[in-house]
């Protein structure tokens, strides 16, 4: 009878002691990783560029001169991904900023759970959500792969032109109520 019991728990005993043996030969083996980890040419080689390797610059012809309204705004027809908006140029906004209704347009329907970016705003700080624009072009200038954010519905009236395309002109200047734009 003892002999038949010590049968009956050795079994699961010896499967256990397998897997822990095999567990700890596996955690050894990822630890080491030499059979996965590729050599530092090779990472280099299957790495992608960096973020800021991706940037291009602004192309097209130029420059344009935008004049300004009685409040020195700059409003501008922007052609974003095909479609036209009509947007504020502001060299204060950090990044392109759309509303709810023109990312509409553009086909950009972030879900709730994408407003996570805290923006600070002239009403108050609110929660954007991330997006890459394909194309931006303002007139003859056109910049690929855009960084910029859309507000929440009823944020904003109007969608910003700010640095995320601004940084990636040759220049900008404001002189005499002008705005003067070369790629």
């Amino acid at each position: 009878m003892l002999v038949d019991m010590l049968k009956f728990a050795g079994r699961p005993l010896a499967v256990a002691a397998i897997l822990i043996v095999l567990a700890l030969k596996g955690f050894a083996f990822l630890q080491s990783g030499s059979a996965l980890r590729p050599d530092a040419a090779s990472a280099q080689r299957q790495a992608p560029p960096s973020r800021e390797a991706q940037l291009t610059p602004a192309y097209g012809s130029g420059p344009i001169t935008l004049y300004g309204d009685r409040a020195g705004q700059f409003r501008a027809d922007v052609v974003i991904d095909g479609s036209t908006l009509r947007m504020l140029v502001d060299t204060g906004a950090s990044i392109v900023t759309l509303t709810a209704e023109d990312a509409d347009r553009l086909g950009v329907h972030p879900f709730p759970s994408d407003y996570t970016l805290p923006m600070s705003t002239a009403n108050g700080v609110l929660m954007a959500a991330k997006t890459e624009l394909r194309e931006v072009s303002l007139g003859d200038i056109r910049v690929r792969n855009v960084q910029a954010v859309v507000l929440p519905r009823h944020a904003s009236n109007i969608s910003l032109l700010g640095m995320t395309f601004l940084q990636r002109l040759a220049s900008f200047q404001v002189s005499d109520n002008r705005l003067m734009l070369k790629p």
